[in-house]
């Protein structure tokens, strides 16, 4: 009798052991979770003129990148670079305050969403930035029209088509990177959907 009081007692405190551990082990998950969102949100840094779409060329590594030995088409190149420059940098200089208020905006909104661990206003808050910011992403592209219309109408169908695989690269890289641990977590699911495929394809035969 003594022994199975024994056993009994054996039993509830590997299960309580059991239940108590797991409970903490979600807790660590949670709280996990809810620290990577945080530094992910810390790791984002905010620049409203990548979101303006704001972008200056390097002349020189145009003219390499189109391969451009001769004259004059490397000078059309150059005051073509420079005349755009020159009017991405006058809407930088009149739009500066606008620029600041959408930082501070998005900072504040951002240390929010972290201080509460309630992020789902992010997404509201960069759409209210991006109105903010639509009428100069508007004059910014009138600048990419008008320096695409002069190489298009200047380069050889070759190289335009060349300068625009050039652009779209340089524009991808104002597009701000996902931070580590959400490609962890991408590469992850990937794996785990391609798991899950072999293991349909073995159930097939």
């Amino acid at each position: 009798m003594k022994q199975i009081k024994n056993n009994i007692l054996l039993v509830f405190i590997v299960t309580f052991s059991t239940v108590l551990f797991s409970q903490q082990r979600g807790n660590n998950r949670n709280s996990s979770q809810q620290q990577g969102q945080s530094s992910q949100m810390a790791q984002a840094k905010v620049n409203p003129q990548n979101m303006a779409r704001i972008i200056m060329y390097d002349y020189e590594a145009v003219i390499k990148k189109l391969k451009i030995k001769k004259e004059p088409k490397k000078s059309m190149v150059i005051q073509a670079i420079n005349k755009h420059n020159n009017k991405i940098n006058e809407i930088k200089t009149f739009n500066f305050e606008t620029f600041d208020d959408v930082s501070t905006y998005l900072t504040k909104k951002r240390n929010e969403a972290t201080l509460n661990r309630d992020f789902s206003t992010i997404k509201e808050s960069q759409i209210q930035a991006n109105g903010m910011l639509a009428p100069i992403r508007e004059k910014v592209l009138l600048q990419k029209n008008t320096l695409n219309t002069i190489f298009e109408k200047e380069l050889s169908e070759k190289q335009y088509k060349t300068w625009l695989k050039y652009q779209e690269s340089e524009l991808k890289k104002l597009n701000p990177k996902a931070p580590q641990t959400q490609q962890i977590q991408s590469r992850q699911q990937s794996q785990r959907g391609s798991r899950q495929q072999q293991g349909m394809s073995r159930g097939g035969y």
